[in-house]
């Protein structure tokens, strides 16, 4: 139990600080801490009439008949409550989608989620926010999420016949089998240290993330994102590749985006490359292997490596397991071809749930069962 200080002061706290407890039920939590920062964070997402209304709301999607009927003392009518509810959704507060034709809205996590609802819309000031947020406990409520939200997608050229890739980890398998629009949006991590004055290393790309299925085509019809073809998709994710960077999956079978990530800009992968086993927060099926025979110690991979994971020891590259995650960029750069990916052992091996439904399902039923326990 976190012991709140709240030094920041935030108007019609107590307001922010019911919604801040409903958001820490979801999956992936929104937690509390010491010096209120999370209730001035709720700030930039809510007012508080809307704070109000985010109480009500669940992780499971509901019409506006069924939070109507459980949230009546704030005396809206219906037509009152769907507007105010198309307002957040429009900001990205909250999530919506259309169900058989209804309109529904639900609680959202903060990432991915509320968060990159952001994108286009940054400020210094929320950017500084929203970074000591993150040091003061969310960082900790992402990565100790028991079943990962995302999963590596190994780039296809390092991958040999032999450990062949399957339908979910290949991301041409990926693109075709999506069903539905996909969006195209700027890579809100790029933005963060853009403004900050700290452009990407990696890449000088910033249409990097998509998202993919029906629910698509609310953010690509109030233009925070933009459709593009299937061709269009593969070509811009070759090229992230290319770039470097590490293709991080919703962690499903069938995902419902697929973000491009490097160790400059990413909080994720800066945040796991920081900790001594960054593996264990990872769910990848592959892992690199040098052959001592044909390395030359170049260092070519080492400078690849987004994690940290190759030293040069005695002119030779080595691997330190604990920390490759499997996304085979250090392969597809090597001059002798020394470095290769691995499958992992099959009784080690792991098949995503069947789609993001399950997934936070899992994420849900674990942290609940975790919850028990202490």
């Amino acid at each position: 139990m976190v012991e709140l200080d709240n030094k920041i002061e935030v108007p019609n706290a107590d307001i922010y600080r019911k919604l801040q407890e409903n958001l820490d039920k979801l999956p992936i939590g929104f937690p509390a801490t010491k010096s209120g920062i999370d209730l001035k964070v709720l700030t930039y997402f809510f007012t508080p009439e809307e704070a109000k209304i985010g109480t009500y709301l669940k992780w499971e999607l509901q019409s506006v008949n069924e939070i109507h009927e459980i949230a009546k003392e704030l005396n809206f009518t219906k037509q009152e409550l769907e507007n105010k509810l198309d307002t957040l959704a429009e900001k990205g507060s909250i999530r919506y989608a259309i169900r058989d034709g209804v309109k529904k809205y639900a609680a959202d996590i903060f990432a991915v989620g509320m968060y990159e609802a952001k994108v286009n819309n940054l400020t210094l000031e929320f950017i500084n926010d929203i970074n000591q947020f993150e040091d003061e406990g969310f960082n900790i409520a992402f990565i100790g999420a028991r079943f990962p939200q995302m999963r590596t997608v190994p780039v296809e050229k390092s991958v040999t016949p032999e450990h062949h890739l399957q339908t979910y980890e290949e991301v041409a398998k990926i693109i075709e089998n999506i069903e539905g629009p996909i969006a195209l949006f700027n890579c809100i991590c790029r933005q963060n240290h853009d403004l900050q004055g700290d452009p990407c290393k990696q890449t000088s790309l910033r249409e990097n993330c998509m998202g993919f299925g029906e629910d698509m085509q609310f953010p690509i019809d109030i233009g925070r994102g933009r459709e593009i073809t299937k061709s269009e998709a593969l070509d811009i994710l070759r090229k992230n590749q290319e770039d470097g960077l590490i293709l991080q999956a919703g962690n499903a079978i069938k995902p419902s985006f697929i973000c491009s990530c490097c160790g400059c800009c990413c909080g994720v992968l800066r945040g796991l490359s920081d900790l001594p086993r960054p593996i264990d927060f990872f769910h990848t099926n592959y892992y690199a292997q040098v052959d001592s025979e044909l390395c030359v110690g170049c260092g070519t991979c080492v400078e690849r490596c987004q994690m940290n994971a190759i030293k040069i020891k005695n002119d030779i590259a080595k691997v330190i397991t604990k920390r490759c995650i499997g996304c085979g960029n250090c392969v597809t750069v090597c001059p002798e071809e020394a470095m290769q990916l691995i499958r992992k052992e099959k009784e080690k091996e792991i098949i995503p749930p069947q789609n993001s439904e399950e997934m936070y399902n899992e994420i849900l039923i674990r942290k609940q069962n975790l919850l028990n326990k202490s």
